[in-house]
């Protein structure tokens, strides 16, 4: 991985974790990890953001996340 470890080169550990979001939601996604980063956290497009829709506004004051399941059909 480079880019995300101020320009090193890092090997990237995956481990398969379950993501607990709220008090009933858990979802199973493939987590990678770097020893360092250069931010706090990253979180990938496949496993979370194809499973919740995610609202950002930062025009309040404090600013607002919320946080919606996406039901899938199966």
């Amino acid at each position: 991985m480079s880019g995300l470890s101020h320009g090193m080169r890092e090997p990237v550990y995956y481990h398969e974790v379950k993501l607990y979001i709220e008090s009933d939601w858990v979802i199973d996604i493939t987590a990678g990890f770097i020893k360092r980063l250069s931010i706090a956290g990253i979180l990938g497009r496949n496993g979370f953001f194809d499973n919740f829709k995610v609202k950002f506004d930062q025009s309040m004051t404090p600013s607002v996340l919320e946080i919606e399941r996406i039901d899938k059909l199966q």
